[in-house]
């Protein structure tokens, strides 16, 4: 099946304003090989169920709902395809940004999330424009992904191949090591004393396996646990909507700016995920992990993938040149590697941040929230000044809630001197019930406080009971939201973050960051709620200056 839109090798020229160019350019992108071959039949991932919308701007979806699935609209399937590569969600002129480095694949995880997994992938039928539902979907979007329902998606597995339980027992783990198609599950049936490997036989290009069982589930004798799935278009469907843990982790740390903001006198601040954060990817193809095992073999085709993406196409750099933001977030220290290997040069931090930091993300995270770490760039491009200076900081993966409790870390033989001098305050960490402590060979020391109301009770005991150690605990104590959320309450207070109290009916916001945007209001589509901020009305770049812009900014450190 011949892709739609059709890809293209190279970007068409600047038209547009550079963020309308971003999505005539970025969702038919096809420059990386390894994720559009020229024949579709031979894509690594999928094909995915696939859903469109019926109309250009569907129903609002709700917003920061935390918990549990809702059904978010009433779409239309469209033909399985491998997910168009992604523009940034939410506000283009967004004051703070998430910068990760690719989207996650989810449907080609195992189990029944995989199973159900689907991708908006939208046509121009019934006198619609495609363009203008990619482009609105991405600027709505928050901190949801989509699925069918299991019943849904029950209808629509193939009767051959199927492979079902012979014996009642427990699905094990279900890890996939690989991109291959096929793979291994293993089961534990009763009564048997080692598990049985049960072999996938996916092909590429063929409807995919999917398993239907959970890991650590029971299935009953018969039960059906894997089959190949071809979801056929032109099905009405509701379409499930699911907060994701990675997009939820910007929630706590905007609720805490929220309070602090309040204090300052804005009684009724309200911050949000897609209108005050805007979320972007180095690399704009999904993926189901970052590593060569998932991209092509070897790292030659990562680094041809990273070649393409964040260089040559530049395009997370030219939508941080649009949003100008006062603030990114890199997630994750894989996320800074790939962005100081290719914008190093553009990096302002005094001292200079570690290449090998001691204690991964967390090191970075202390040392980027304590000191003024900045991306920085002047030029005069055609005549014109462009300027840019962001603050940024480095936080540990948002995937992985754990990585965000309040924790105790030390190097193992900062906590052995510790131990030595105050065996019994170690003692605590290592026993207390309220505390997970990780002590494993190569890494830190990790006590982790398993649930937060515990902190402020857990902190009182150490200052009390401990008063010795506990200027050395409180050094090593990590709050990462809270950490996050200072460095905002920082620029509030030197003016590079402001709010906008509400004002004619209007809800209140964080000031825009500076320049125009159009992305809302423009030639091509008018969406409902148009621009609150007045950015179409501000006077416009030439089209094509902010491409120059970026082409100046990664001319000097291009991979």
């Amino acid at each position: 099946m011949p892709y739609d839109p059709p890809r293209r090798n190279t970007p068409n020229p600047p038209q547009d304003p550079l963020e309308i160019d971003l999505v005539f350019n970025i969702r038919p992108c096809g420059t990386c090989k390894f994720f559009w071959p020229e024949n579709s039949s031979e894509q690594p991932y999928g094909p995915f169920p696939c859903y469109d919308f019926k109309s250009n701007t569907p129903a609002e979806q709700e917003s920061e709902r935390a918990v549990g699935s809702f059904v978010w609209l009433e779409g239309i399937t469209r033909p399985q395809a491998f997910p168009d590569a992604e523009v940034m969600d939410g506000c283009r002129k967004a004051p703070i940004m998430t910068i990760g480095i690719n989207p996650n694949l989810t449907a080609f995880a195992s189990g029944k999330t995989g199973a159900s997994w689907c991708y908006p992938s939208f046509s121009s039928a019934d006198g619609a424009d495609s363009w203008a539902k990619y482009a609105y979907y991405y600027r709505y979007r928050s901190v949801y992904q989509e699925h069918f329902d299991l019943s849904f998606i029950e209808r629509f597995l193939m009767p051959g191949g199927q492979i079902k339980a012979t014996k009642p027992g427990v699905m094990m783990e279900l890890p996939r090591p690989d991109d291959a198609p096929c793979f291994d599950i293993r089961v534990k049936y009763d009564g048997e004393a080692s598990p049985t490997p049960i072999h996938i036989p996916g092909t590429f290009g063929a409807p995919r396996y999917v398993v239907l069982v959970d890991a650590n589930e029971r299935f009953a004798s018969g039960q059906l646990l894997a089959a190949r799935l071809e979801v056929p278009a032109g099905q009405k469907a509701n379409i499930d909507a699911e907060p994701i843990g990675y997009y939820m982790q910007m929630v706590p740390v905007l609720r805490r700016f929220e309070s602090y903001l309040k204090q300052k006198g804005h009684t009724t601040s309200r911050l949000r995920i897609g209108e005050d954060v805007g979320q972007l990817d180095m690399v704009a193809c999904a993926s189901p992990h970052w590593g060569p095992q998932w991209l092509g073999g070897n790292s030659q085709t990562v680094n041809t993938i990273i070649s393409n993406c964040v260089h040559k196409n530049a395009w997370a750099m030219k939508q941080l040149v649009q949003t100008r933001p006062a603030i990114i977030y890199l997630v994750g220290q894989a996320s800074w590697n790939m962005f100081r290997q290719s914008f190093g040069h553009l990096v302002k931090a005094e001292p200079s941040l570690p290449i090998y930091p001691e204690d991964g993300p967390y090191t970075l995270l202390r040392l980027t929230t304590q000191q003024d770490c900045k991306l920085e760039f002047s030029a005069q491009i055609n005549g014109q000044l462009f300027k840019l200076s962001t603050r940024f900081v480095v936080t540990p993966h948002f995937s992985y809630n754990e990585n965000f409790l309040l924790q105790f870390r030390m190097s193992p033989q900062a906590f052995e001197s510790f131990e030595s001098v105050y065996p019994s305050a170690a003692a605590f960490l290592r026993q207390d019930p309220r505390i997970k402590f990780q002590n494993q060979p190569g890494t830190f020391v990790a006590a982790a406080i398993q649930v937060r109301e515990h902190a402020a009770q857990i902190l009182a005991e150490i200052k009390e009971k401990y008063a010795g150690a506990s200027a050395q605990l409180m050094a090593s104590y990590y709050d990462p939201h809270r950490m996050m959320a200072t460095v905002l309450e920082q620029l509030y207070e030197t003016g590079h973050l402001a709010y906008t109290d509400p004002k004619n009916g209007r809800a209140g916001f964080l000031s825009r960051s500076d320049g125009p945007c159009t992305f809302c209001v423009n030639n091509h589509w008018i969406f409902p709620k148009g621009c609150p901020y007045g950015k179409p009305d501000e006077k416009q770049y030439p089209v094509g200056f902010l491409e120059m812009v970026t082409s100046a900014m990664v001319g000097n450190n291009r991979g």
